[in-house]
């Protein structure tokens, strides 16, 4: 997911922070990967006037949530970050961790990253908690039909 990024003494710059999931975060400077700094998770950005200052990511929300951008030590939000009860809902899915080993780790994990992208999309407030309850309930469905399956080829 690409976010738009303003920076005090870079206009006229397009700059956009990206983050996946994959890969994690890049920041891209007109149309190319920002260089890389000095120090290992720094990035050295040129300024308008010809300054170069460094840029970092700071990781918020243990690091499953959009990461803060470090420049010349000034921390910029890409996004407003989500509210704990937004957290908590999108989370319920994590129970299936402690219920079924390797598989609910999975299919809860995969259903709590899920839940994120919606919560950070552009749709309406009440359908985004439909549609993750929806996830989390499908993430269930998906965890007892494939544990079964498992179930009976081993004893089958």
């Amino acid at each position: 997911m690409g976010y738009t990024v303003n920076l005090e003494g870079f206009e006229g710059q397009n700059i956009e922070a990206r983050n996946s999931f994959w890969s994690g975060a890049k920041l891209i400077i007109n149309g190319n990967p920002a260089p890389k700094g000095a120090k290992r998770g720094e990035m050295l950005l040129q300024r308008n006037d010809g300054r170069q200052v460094t840029a970092k990511w700071r990781p918020q929300g243990l690091g499953l949530d959009v990461p803060q951008l470090e420049v010349d030590g000034k921390g910029i939000n890409l996004v407003a970050p989500l509210k704990w009860y937004q957290w908590l809902w999108s989370a319920l899915p994590i129970v299936l961790v402690f219920v079924g080993a390797l598989l609910g780790a999975v299919t809860g994990l995969v259903a709590f990253y899920l839940n994120g992208k919606i919560f950070r999309s552009q749709m309406n407030g009440a359908l985004k908690y439909v549609l993750t309850g929806a996830v989390s309930l499908l993430a269930v469905a998906v965890y007892f039909i494939v544990a079964l399956w498992v179930q009976g080829l081993l004893n089958g």
